[in-house]
């Protein structure tokens, strides 16, 4: 039996994060239909949606503040496969794109709880973030 064929780095690092930016968008427009149609789960509780967009927020703040400057940019001499490829890289940006879409998460349950705006936005920012840190935007320009 032939083994798989591995994927190159740099296409497995866009696949994981568009499978990442597509879940977010998919959790949120369901969560919007469900709210839509039978309402809010808990109800009026406005504390549990400032409480889930409060700690979305901090949870992206956490990612782009600290985690986010810790992700090498790619050497000259590299290219995107091989960048890709380095355990340094690839850990980073897993790291930050799985605090970004917890953050996002976090929202989306709040807006589901309480059908409030408030976590939707934080929710909305968190999708826009995540949409921002794509592959090709954290290798840098290649020249360090």
């Amino acid at each position: 039996m032939e083994p798989a064929p591995t994927v190159a780095g740099a296409r497995s690092a866009r696949i994981l994060h568009a499978a990442l930016v597509i879940g977010s968008i998919l959790v949120g427009i369901v969560f919007f239909f469900v709210v839509r149609l039978n309402g809010p789960a808990l109800g009026d509780v406005p504390l549990a949606g400032y409480l889930t967009a409060g700690l979305g927020l901090a949870s992206l703040a956490f990612a782009i503040g600290f985690f986010r400057p810790r992700i090498p940019q790619r050497r000259m001499d590299q290219g995107p496969d091989e960048y890709w490829m380095t355990t340094e890289a690839r850990a980073a940006a897993v790291l930050v794109w799985a605090m970004v879409e917890a953050a996002g998460l976090i929202a989306w349950v709040g807006y589901f709880l309480t059908g409030r705006a408030v976590p939707a936005a934080v929710a909305a920012l968190a999708v826009v973030t995540l949409i921002t840190l794509r592959p090709s935007r954290l290798e840098g320009d290649g020249g360090t």
